[in-house]
């Protein structure tokens, strides 16, 4: 199989697990928001995001570093997977009781306190499903991940929904994401074990410091790059205002953080096309540093134009479409969480490029260069934050969100540009832009009329012809393509 027929299949592996499903997680997500309502949703929201903002502590920054071990020598796989293993048992009990006591020193109520202590353990359970779906991507099978993430959500899905309409409280909706992110390690230690590693359980002190030195430039982003994405939700539990003239009267913080995390909702799932092409070549990206820089330089051009060619018309539509869409899924209950999309959601641009660049940075080992932007990157994050969400609260956080992903796009660009190649931004940006802006003319006269599921079927088509038209695709990657629909 080629190279890029293998990319494509594992993108595809990828993809599939995080997306086949996702209209059966946009139901559950929004049965939860409509039956727990705006507060309770808000509170499950941030019990899951300050327990998120743990997740690193337990990982150690070991998951890209078990990737490359394990894809640059699969005989070292037994002593890798089991000195991983052994370290995060030890580093999980530590991080479960600073979890609480983090939260006991910031003063919750006792229920969200025991909500936080629920979600740890469920933490604890990911952060080893975690290093288990590190060994299937360097292996390069990322059908098996695939499998158990569709039995997660098939799961959830299927225990949830009969209790929620029973009626239940937030606590309960965790109690029921442990079982399953459980059930979800069970299904991939015995995938792991039974197919790709006998585990040696050997304790080799030597070479576990070896693997914390080593993945420490990795934990050190992995912080940054975890206060990036979950401190917004914490900050806005202490200094979110409770009333914002001109957006919404007053009410709670919970119900604020619910209309939120609802809108950003809905950027994860756009961020998942990246995240799977990213976690797809990066076996193959670190694979051609070592015998091709010209294949190298192919693999990220082609990666960033097509990845572009998705982001930008993505994001014009959805701000377009953001009314029609939070209420589709959840309702007018959240009809405020529209401010906060329309501008989350030009975050995809520059972050698409982003998951690229960051693969790249990896492949070419350049983790130490990339710690100085995330660390600028937190630092730029958390500042704006503070200064935003007590003046302008989940509009604030969302502004922070964007321009932090502007910010990050250029330390990133920097790096990658200075050691492997230039890109022509003019000449990436300016076709899908245009058609963009085509596509958006014709949506604004027509949304009044229709309704999403054929509006969303119209723009696309007019996109996609506008730029077949305008030659933007070229003829070598049309041959690609059908060399993939072929396999």
């Amino acid at each position: 199989m080629s190279t890029i027929r293998r990319i494509a299949k594992n993108t595809g592996f990828v993809f599939f697990g995080n997306n086949a499903l996702k209209i059966l997680s946009i139901i559950l997500i929004f049965l939860i928001a409509r039956y727990l309502g705006d507060a309770e949703y808000g509170k499950l929201s941030f019990v899951l995001s300050f327990t998120g903002l743990f997740f690193i502590l337990t990982d150690l920054g070991t998951r890209i570093l078990v990737v490359r071990e394990i894809a640059q020598d699969k005989k070292k796989s037994p002593k890798v997977v089991s000195t991983i293993l052994t370290l995060k048992a030890m580093t999980s009990f530590f991080v479960f009781f600073l979890i609480l006591l983090a939260a006991f020193l910031l003063n919750y109520e006792k229920e969200l306190i025991l909500g936080i202590g629920i979600a740890a353990i469920g933490m604890i359970f990911d952060s080893f499903s975690t290093t288990l779906n590190s060994i299937f991507q360097a292996y390069e099978r990322m059908e098996f991940p695939t499998i158990t993430k569709i039995a997660k959500i098939l799961i959830r899905f299927l225990i949830t929904v009969p209790l929620l309409l029973s009626g239940i409280d937030f606590i309960s909706v965790l109690a029921i994401f442990v079982f399953v992110q459980f059930l979800n390690l069970l299904f991939s230690l015995i995938f792991c074990f039974k197919l790709f590693v006998k585990p040696i359980f050997v304790f080799d002190r030597d070479y576990m410091m070896s693997l914390v030195k080593r993945s420490f430039p990795f934990l050190l982003s992995g912080i940054f790059v975890t206060v990036y994405f979950r401190i917004d939700v914490t900050l806005m539990s202490k200094l979110a205002p409770t009333a914002l003239p001109g957006i919404y009267s007053e009410t709670t913080r919970e119900a604020v953080i619910g209309w939120y995390s609802s809108a950003y909702n809905i950027l994860d799932g756009m961020i998942s096309i990246a995240g799977a092409l990213s976690a797809a070549m990066l076996p193959v990206a670190i694979s051609y540093y070592k015998t091709s820089k010209k294949n190298l330089i192919r693999l990220y051009r082609l990666s960033v134009r097509y990845l572009t060619y998705l982001s930008i018309p993505a994001a014009v539509g959805i701000y377009i479409l953001a009314e029609k869409i939070i209420i589709l899924i959840y309702g007018y209950e959240y009809v405020n969480a529209v401010f906060a999309l329309r501008i989350l959601i030009w975050t995809i641009i520059p972050l698409y490029v982003n998951y690229v660049l960051g693969a790249m940075t990896i492949a070419m080992h350049k983790e130490k260069q990339t710690v100085y932007v995330l660390f600028g990157n937190c630092l730029v994050n958390l500042g704006l934050n503070i200064v935003l969400i007590p003046k302008l609260s989940l509009v604030g956080a969302a502004l922070a969100t964007v321009l932090t992903e502007i910010f990050y796009f250029g330390g990133y660009y920097y790096i990658v540009s200075k050691n492997l190649t230039r890109l022509n931004l003019f000449n990436l940006l300016y076709k899908p832009v245009t058609a963009s802006i085509m596509m958006a003319i014709l949506l604004l006269r027509l949304k009044e009329f229709l309704n999403v599921f054929a509006l969303v079927p119209i723009g696309f088509i007019t996109y996609f012809l506008i730029m077949f038209l305008s030659k933007a695709f070229e003829k070598q990657d049309i041959e690609l393509v059908k060399k993939i629909v072929k396999r």
